[in-house]
């Protein structure tokens, strides 16, 4: 038989000190992978872009040196925009030999999805709802184990925390967009949201 701990005038088995301790390593862990495979994401996104400036307004950029990035085309298997600045301007540059390697014109890409609807961000969400399911697992037969004894009332209120957090975490899994579903909406359209996007039919 395991010994008792006396915590705060609770008398509390080992084994149910040791799976609460459990419990609260899978809560963090499922939020930390997702929370920081989405901070790495937003981070190369960001690093991508460095020294050009983005200008939602007219969708286009500019590079340090002022040359416009004009939208060239589309991926839609991948979800990005892809900007291009002109080869003749590019060539031109000081700045060439550091900026591209090729003599087609310096390329830009914007991902147009969000971290959920990357191969990535759907790992690490199902990755953190399979976490949260199994510490609802353990908590659920922690507390038929635990019934009736000294502590029930911890693992009452970890079930708890468990489908709390598990439901929070399906709540904001993704649904299969609406755009996907609607014939009326082309596949660059579709990406960039917007019937009236100006440089819409570029190719």
């Amino acid at each position: 038989m395991l010994p008792t701990l006396n915590t705060w005038g609770c008398a509390i088995d080992l084994g149910l000190g040791l799976l609460l301790a459990y419990l609260l390593v899978l809560w963090i862990g499922g939020w930390a992978l997702e929370s920081l495979a989405r901070a790495h994401f937003h981070r190369a996104q960001r690093y991508a872009h460095t020294g050009f400036a983005y200008d939602a307004e007219l969708d286009r950029y500019e590079c340090p040196q002022g040359e416009l990035l004009t939208l060239h085309t589309f991926d839609d298997r991948d979800k990005l925009a892809i900007y291009k600045a002109p080869a003749s301007s590019c060539n031109a540059c000081v700045l060439k030999g550091f900026c591209t390697p090729h003599d087609e014109g310096r390329h830009v890409y914007r991902s147009l999805a969000e971290f959920h609807e990357t191969d990535v961000g759907r790992f690490h969400r199902w990755l953190s709802l399979i976490i949260l399911a199994v510490a609802l697992a353990f908590s659920a037969g922690g507390l038929l184990a635990w019934w009736d004894q000294p502590g029930e009332w911890l693992l009452v209120i970890a079930t708890g925390i468990s489908v709390v957090l598990l439901w929070l975490d399906v709540r904001d899994t993704p649904k299969k967009y609406a755009q996907d579903a609607d014939p009326t909406i082309a596949p660059g359209e579709r990406e960039l949201g917007s019937h009236n996007h100006p440089n819409r039919n570029v190719r």
